[in-house]
């Protein structure tokens, strides 16, 4: 057993960014492959937001436009 080496398997490291040694490395700073995901999809997200922001603008300027005529 001490001169062994240990092999990553998918139970070992569920969730990370890899066994690979590139994923290692990213999970020992806290890098996980949903961290990555979410960091990728944060772009769509902001487009969204400043979708619903014009949205409101728009519902609030008819309205008080219709109401100050």
């Amino acid at each position: 057993m001490a001169g062994q080496t240990k092999e990553c398997s998918q139970a070992q490291c569920p969730m990370t960014s890899g066994c690979d040694p590139v994923g290692r490395v990213l999970n020992k700073v806290g890098v996980t492959r949903s961290t990555l995901i979410t960091l990728a999809l944060l772009p769509f997200a902001w487009n969204g937001v400043v979708w619903v922001a014009a949205s409101l603008k728009s519902l609030w300027d008819a309205a008080t436009t219709a109401v100050g005529s």
